[in-house]
């Protein structure tokens, strides 16, 4: 039975499913772990007690799940050598669906774009 879904992100690959599964390890080890992207444990503290003081989602109202980096990504934070990129003032609660709309608006390619 064929899979149906996204196509893979590697370009010129005809399998399925966001990354087919012979390039999804590539893809995982390209992104990095979560330490190594700067989100450890400082980071869980900062996102749980940031979502415990803002637990509605900005744009629709629904339980936020996700602090996100506003306006600037984090890694465009860290780039321009922001000396607190997790700062509140940064920040902004999102549920899951509206981060990844968001995530897609402003970064194409999302994570995986460099």
């Amino acid at each position: 039975m064929p899979s149906y879904g996204k196509p893979c992100r590697v370009p010129g690959c005809p399998g399925l499913g966001g990354a087919c599964d012979r390039h999804a390890k590539a893809v995982e080890e390209r992104r990095g772990s979560r330490q190594a992207r700067g989100y450890d444990a400082v980071w869980e503290r900062v996102r749980r007690r940031y979502l415990s003081r803002h637990p509605i989602c900005c744009l629709c109202g629904a339980m936020a799940v996700v602090a996100d980096h506003y306006p600037t990504s984090r890694r465009d934070l860290v780039a321009a050598g922001v000396p607190d990129p997790d700062a509140e003032h940064r920040l902004r609660p999102l549920c899951l669906p509206c981060h990844r709309v968001e995530t897609n608006r402003h970064q194409p390619g999302g994570w995986n774009a460099r």
